[in-house]
């Protein structure tokens, strides 16, 4: 378990901060895997060629879900950090 863990009850609204390096594709990718942990609400990203940056808001009905979330987004080609943030 890593340190920034927060428990979360069912569902919980959970923001995901995500750094990488500037790619296309690069934010389809993050929002596919993420559909695949829970209902995604709010995708905000901003690029400047070299960088992308951003938050994704996203349900999870489970800490375990947030975790295997987060492991799956670092395997992403570029991904630099995800980061649970609320």
């Amino acid at each position: 378990m890593n340190a920034n863990y927060v428990p979360i009850s069912k569902p919980h609204l959970t923001q995901i901060e995500i750094l990488g390096f500037d790619r296309i594709g690069f934010v389809a990718e993050v929002t596919r895997h993420s559909s695949d942990y829970g209902r995604i609400v709010s995708v905000k990203f901003e690029a400047d060629g070299v960088k992308s940056e951003g938050k994704v808001g996203i349900e999870l009905e489970s800490a375990d879900k947030l975790d295997n979330l987060l492991l799956r987004l670092k395997a992403i080609t570029g991904l630099v950090r995800a980061k649970h943030i609320i």
